[in-house]
């Protein structure tokens, strides 16, 4: 007995128990505030009460049948009724379609292709320097501050940045922003000043003391970098908020990954990273205010989660258009 009692666990039990619940709500449930076993309430003895021999379906059969016809749902009604359903479920957050995997596809391509460029750059460094002498600290700085401040060259994607005064790309209507956001002059001295020479000095450390640009630890803040210029195209320039949300919570987590590998290589270099934490922090907070504020026009309904068929963001991969919108 225990042993069928361990295989069957806890899994197990809730699916017994939930089956029991659905034949209590089978045998007792109410439609419109009629009683299926109406005959119980009028006090007469009805045809299709249940007995210990009458099966379940034909039980369910004969009550359906003695269901009044005011209660029954003609096959357009209930039809318009399940797709008034549906439409909700899925409109929920501001969508009328299903999810675009077509779009998601697109974000993997590109993070895919900046990754594999960028590594390939750093593996070719590691070539050349191989045969010169060592590379000063001060050269390794310059190098990895421009890594940090210009990584979206490397992605295919629209990374054109808004603009100090309003935070917006040029051209785009200003979106309605927390009381509490920084003004615009903040974010690139916090960018610019703060966390681009934090990403380069802790950078060039670990280099000095593993001897190589393709290091684990190097690619860990590449990938960070990556994903992080997915996410400004969805941000600024597809204005995806709800998607923007879901995207940089995979930006904080690989800050904080990244963090962890210098820290295994150098816990003072580590350490000088996870600094930036705090302003992603802050920033990732903005980002879920904003996406609250600013809820879809059409519907009124907060934008959703994932992109959507249909909404009216395109995704671009820009190398291979025509006229190039990146700046």
């Amino acid at each position: 007995m225990n042993r069928v009692h361990s295989l069957v666990g806890t899994p197990g039990k809730v699916v017994v128990c939930w089956s029991l619940v659905l034949l209590l709500c089978l045998h007792d449930s109410q439609v419109d505030g009629f009683p299926l076993a109406a005959s119980r309430r009028v006090g007469t003895q009805s045809r299709y009460t249940m007995t210990t021999k009458q099966p379940l379906a034909a039980h369910l059969a004969a009550v359906s049948s003695n269901i009044p016809s005011k209660m029954k749902f003609t096959q357009t009604q209930l039809a318009s009724s399940t797709g008034e359903e549906n439409n909700s479920s899925v409109d929920g957050d501001g969508g009328n379609e299903g999810i675009s995997f077509k779009t998601l596809g697109k974000y993997v391509v590109a993070l895919v292709v900046q990754m594999g460029l960028i590594t390939g750059v750093l593996k070719g460094l590691d070539e050349l320097v191989s045969r010169t002498t060592t590379v000063p600290f001060a050269v390794n700085v310059v190098l990895f501050y421009a890594l940090a401040l210009k990584s979206r060259v490397f992605n295919p994607l629209s990374n054109r940045r808004p603009l100090p005064k309003t935070k917006e790309i040029e051209g785009q209507a200003e979106r309605k922003m927390p009381t509490w956001t920084p003004p615009g002059f903040v974010f690139p001295i916090v960018w610019l000043l703060l966390i681009g020479p934090l990403r380069a000095v802790t950078s060039s450390m670990v280099y000095r003391t593993t001897g190589s640009y393709a290091d684990k630890a190097i690619l860990s803040l590449m990938l960070h970098l990556s994903i992080g210029d997915v996410w400004n195209t969805i941000n600024n320039v597809e204005r995806r908020y709800g998607t923007s949300v879901v995207f940089v919570s995979f930006v904080w987590s690989s800050a904080a990954f990244a963090a962890y590998q210098y820290s295994q290589v150098l816990p003072l270099a580590g350490k000088l990273l996870s600094l930036k934490l705090i302003w992603l922090s802050v920033a990732a907070s903005l980002i879920v205010r904003t996406w609250q504020l600013n809820p879809n026009p059409k519907t009124g309904k907060k934008y959703p989660l994932l992109p959507r068929v249909g909404d009216d963001a395109d995704t671009k991969i820009i190398w291979f258009s025509k006229k190039s919108s990146d700046d």
